[in-house]
């Protein structure tokens, strides 16, 4: 494997980058399926939630464009340098300040490994004792753990195969599990159509929820993006495959979760099928293709990002930093992080956290940098350097945005990301820029380009 493709280093425009459209979109079809979203979608309608099933459906498709759009705008410096996301976050942030946002990225993702990888062992162990009677998630959670850290551990190229494998099995499997529970329990959805529901506040805490299922993978997308080819690849193309790759997943997904809720009062899909799917075949390859996706998720989306995170802090290789992120999963607790009430308020303590980040990051590349970094100075990393190489107006602008995202925790990650931005610009135009040359610099630059034609 490339030494390049494991590291933090930039990844040149050539054969190295070894995502093309359709393997982008299918690593995003195999990452997209998280069974937390079954959890979200059953959480918008009743029994938990308060809306009805066209106003729960209105939720999903907002949100899953905004999620793409986000993917995509963030996205950019990775496809257009080659530069992975905590380089990306030293413009912002400086050298050392990077590692702050870095690990609040890494941490979430550590943990939802673990839920993760708990929900595909509950998967394997129901197909097990249905077949022949051994009943101990240990032995398979213990297992799973070990498939993945050993798959992970062999690069970027083993987890592209197997994302495009599982993406193909998992699509079938997830409209096939779409058909069978409108089959079981399509009367019992309709009623949920009914209901007047709600276009009130409920409405915008769905969105947030939906969003916010997405909110850590905001900020590390150019680990992904890293790996698109530049020259083969046009913006409206890099757009398309976001949105091809997020929206069909991110909406089954949680639609399934709505039928389930509708329908028996359950959002667990495992517990759902256990309980309610007669045919012990049926029930066994949809429990399969459960636990497949716990795999092609974790793979992307809570190994890579804390990985990367490791290697820049700890010096460690990639092997090792996947063998150690694998490890702290296990000690995340994921059978009590998973009981309903808990996980809602992780997901949006998460929130609070991710969208002042993202909107510090936004602001840094298209607004002050106007879509230009230097990628020799991001190495470099002497930006900042007055302030030992950390930019107190991003530590600044988050902890405001975070304070008034937890201050409005219903509607926490739109408020974060929107606060965090304002007070990032303009701390670093009424302070920063008077005391550090890099960021006079962009100043200037961006007074420069006022009026021409942007960069693509």
């Amino acid at each position: 494997m490339s030494m390049q493709q494991t590291s933090i280093n930039a990844i040149p425009d050539n054969e190295q980058r070894i995502f093309g459209p359709k393997a982008y979109v299918a690593m995003w079809w195999g990452d997209a399926v998280m069974v937390g979203a079954f959890l979200l979608g059953s959480s918008l309608i009743p029994p938990f939630g308060e809306m009805n099933l066209w106003q729960a459906m209105t939720v999903l498709v907002i949100a899953n464009i905004l999620i793409a759009l986000m993917l995509a705008v963030n996205g950019q410096p990775g496809w257009k340098y080659g530069i992975p996301m905590i380089v990306q976050l030293r413009s912002s942030f400086g050298l050392i300040g990077s590692r702050i946002p870095g690990f609040l990225r890494g941490f979430p993702a550590i943990f939802w490994y673990g839920i993760q990888t708990w929900l595909g062992a509950q998967a394997i162990n129901s197909i097990v004792m249905q077949s022949f009677g051994f009943d101990n998630v240990w032995v398979w959670f213990f297992s799973f753990q070990a498939i993945q850290i050993w798959i992970s551990a062999r690069g970027m190229n083993s987890i592209k195969w197997v994302e495009i494998i599982g993406s193909i099995f998992i699509m079938f499997g997830l409209v096939y599990l779409l058909f069978l529970f409108i089959d079981q329990f399509g009367g019992k959805v309709r009623e949920v159509g009914d209901i007047p529901g709600t276009w009130a506040l409920p409405f915008w805490l769905g969105i947030t929820a939906v969003t916010g299922n997405f909110s850590a993978l905001f900020l590390n997308v150019s680990d992904y993006t890293r790996f698109i080819p530049k020259k083969t690849v046009s913006q409206t193309t890099y757009m398309n495959i976001h949105i091809l790759g997020v929206l069909p997943p991110s909406i089954l997904m949680p639609l399934i979760g709505i039928i389930g809720a509708a329908a028996v009062g359950l959002w667990n899909p495992v517990d759902v099928i256990s309980q309610y799917v007669p045919s012990e075949i049926v029930s066994a390859f949809i429990l399969f293709f459960i636990a497949l996706a716990q795999i092609t998720t974790n793979l992307v989306a809570n190994i890579i990002p804390p990985a990367i995170v490791a290697m820049d802090v700890f010096k460690i290789s990639w092997a090792k930093a996947c063998t150690i992120i694998g490890i702290l999963a296990v000690f995340t607790f994921p059978w009590l992080i998973m009981q309903a009430d808990f996980f809602l308020l992780f997901v949006a303590g998460i929130s609070a956290l991710m969208g002042p980040l993202l909107g510090v990051m936004l602001v840094d590349y298209f607004v002050i940098h106007k879509r230009h970094y230097e990628p020799d100075a991001l190495y470099e990393g002497e930006m900042y350097s007055k302030w030992k190489k950390v930019n107190p107006a991003a530590l600044i602008a988050s902890l405001v945005g975070a304070i008034l995202a937890l201050i409005f925790i219903d509607i926490s990650w739109f408020v974060g990301t929107i606060a965090g931005a304002m007070s990032y610009y303009i701390l670093m135009k009424a302070w920063i820029a008077k005391h550090d040359e890099y960021t006079a610099n962009a100043f200037q630059r961006r007074s420069n380009l006022r009026g021409a034609p942007s960069e693509s």
